[in-house]
């Protein structure tokens, strides 16, 4: 039998069978015969991708890519690696019932597979068709920015972000995240082979030319089953930041219009209208690229700058509904992961103001409303962040850290169904994303006591500079009886974040995860904290 999300109490598990063996993937175990065995995160990636594209033979190349990313791998470490893999499943290289060699070609999964194994297994790990989604799907791979000024490169940062954000409102549309196009484009991969995985319906590839006066965007859509240009069009305007949004605003609704009509009506909304809250200055369009940058990251020293460069930017530009969204996020980081803190400085306070002037300049923008969410429950207003949270997903239910962050916000104030429903929702739309997408499924995991597929799990995206990363990897590490390798992450705590010895008890106070809350600090004082009582634990 293969569990659909929500068939089993503990959650969202998805499970492949074939022979007589069950992969779970979720905790990273084989099931056959009666016993149970941990997979390796290597085996579990060798395995998901053969499964994935057992309609053909997936050459040597093409799986290490996928299995080890930019490491140099041998021969003979491939080799070890796929005897390690068949003996996972119960397989040898001389009678290769499940995973049979091409010589000189590759490998191929050749056992017979549950006939809705790949719908299934294929959401967890990345697929859009997530359940009733049926909408067609777009990827903006990033604008070139041709000729003129490096120092322009900006505007085509800026103007990939700004046609998803303008396409992700058509809610006929599924428009997958710039972190997932960006990797896309990265990857080199050819159109057909983006039909087959992740999922590509169409293309946007464009460019962008700034001869002043003048600006050209040279855009492209094309359908990746057949490769068939759809749209070919040159836009010109004059050189301003305001013919830039006429341009973006008028691709949108070209490309919407000509793609999604294909599958019904679209929208009334689709016009040629400048969206409300629309950037005005070119300071504020390339803070806007920097933010998105930073939001991938989250390095320190390029929040400050935001910190500092957004509210002069929004005393020449009150009307920018994403500047102010982005100012409220850096504040955000700013309390709860006090990165950057000022002593003194209400930050959450500040940005409960930002994100309210972010919805008044544009009601419909999600991220707004999702950003306002955020400020209402940490100020402890729950009704006001359900009634957010709520119209941030009717506005947009395309936008994976819209879905991720109101997801972590439902699993803190108990609802771990619903935040895991919005968590595996966004990781389908962004199969490219922040490791703390994965947080939750790591609680539910160690709280079944499967801390070596908790592991697995928060290190399927590694984050190495963030604080609340290396936390998990100490804790998980400590339950597992690697001293050494915790300690080392504590190191890190408390390079990252000096006094959360002293706050620990505070950073962690939520009733509905009190028995993993006690764990966790045990943990870390085994592995080497030394964690203030709970009756003497101040913020910072």
């Amino acid at each position: 039998m293969i569990l659909e999300p929500g068939d089993d109490a503990g959650g969202d598990v998805m499970k492949v069978q074939f022979r007589d063996c069950e992969i779970d993937s979720d905790l990273a175990q084989i099931h056959q015969g009666g016993e149970t065995r941990p997979l390796t995160p290597q085996t579990l990636r060798v395995l998901d991708h053969l499964i994935r594209n057992r309609h053909r033979v997936v050459g040597k190349d093409e799986l290490i890519s996928k299995v080890w990313g930019d490491r140099i791998i041998s021969d003979a470490s491939l080799s070890t690696a796929i005897k390690e893999t068949r003996h996972a499943v119960g397989d040898d290289g001389r009678t290769q019932h499940t995973i049979k060699t091409h010589h000189g070609h590759g490998f191929r999964f050749v056992a017979e597979v549950h006939s809705d194994t790949q719908a299934s297994f294929g959401t967890r790990i990345g697929r859009p068709s997530v359940t009733g989604d049926r909408r067609p799907s777009i990827a903006v791979l990033p604008f070139r920015m041709l000729g003129g000024d490096p120092g322009d490169s900006f505007i085509a940062d800026g103007l990939t972000e700004q046609t998803i954000f303008n396409l992700s409102r058509f809610r006929e549309l599924f428009v997958f995240s710039r972190r997932t196009s960006v990797q896309m484009a990265e990857d080199g991969a050819r159109p057909a082979d983006l039909h087959r995985d992740p999922g590509v319906d169409y293309l946007l590839e464009g460019s962008v030319r700034r001869a002043s006066p003048r600006l050209r965007v040279t855009v492209q859509v094309s359908a990746t089953a057949t490769g068939e240009i759809l749209v070919t069009e040159q836009f010109e305007r004059d050189d301003s930041v305001s013919g830039l949004i006429d341009i973006q605003d008028e691709l949108a609704a070209l490309t919407a219009g000509r793609v999604a009509s294909r599958y019904g009506a679209v929208a009334d909304h689709i016009g040629q209208a400048r969206s409300s809250g629309s950037t005005r200055t070119w300071e504020m369009y390339h803070l806007l690229a920097r933010f998105h940058d930073y939001y991938v990251g989250y390095e320190p020293e390029m929040h400050a700058a935001l910190r500092e460069d957004l509210p002069k930017a929004l005393e020449q530009d009150p009307g920018a509904s994403q500047g102010w969204s982005a100012y409220a996020m850096i504040l955000i980081e700013e309390h709860r992961f006090h990165m950057n803190a000022r002593e003194g400085v209400d930050a959450l306070a500040l940005a409960h103001d930002a994100a309210r002037s972010a919805v008044r300049a544009d009601p419909q923008d999600a991220f707004a409303q999702m950003v306002l969410a955020l400020t209402r429950y940490y100020r402890g207003d729950l009704a006001g962040f359900r009634d957010a949270a709520e119209r941030a997903l009717s506005l947009n239910d395309g936008h994976a850290d819209v879905l991720a962050e109101i997801g972590h916000c439902f699993a803190f104030i108990g609802d771990e169904a619903r935040a895991i429903a919005l968590l595996d929702r966004a990781m389908a739309i962004s199969p490219v994303h922040p490791g703390w997408y994965h947080f939750v499924h790591c609680w539910r995991l160690a709280r079944a006591h499967q801390m070596e597929a908790a592991l697995v799990e928060i290190t399927r995206f590694p984050m190495p500079g963030f604080f609340w990363f290396h936390a998990h990897l100490a804790w998980f590490h400590t339950e597992l009886g690697d001293l050494v390798a915790a300690s080392k992450e504590v190191a890190s705590m408390r390079a990252l974040y000096p006094s959360f010895e002293d706050n620990a008890h505070v950073e962690l106070d939520l009733a509905c995860y009190d028995d993993l809350r006690d764990r966790a600090l045990l943990a870390w004082e085994k592995a080497g904290l030394e964690i203030m009582p709970a009756d003497r634990a101040v913020t910072t």
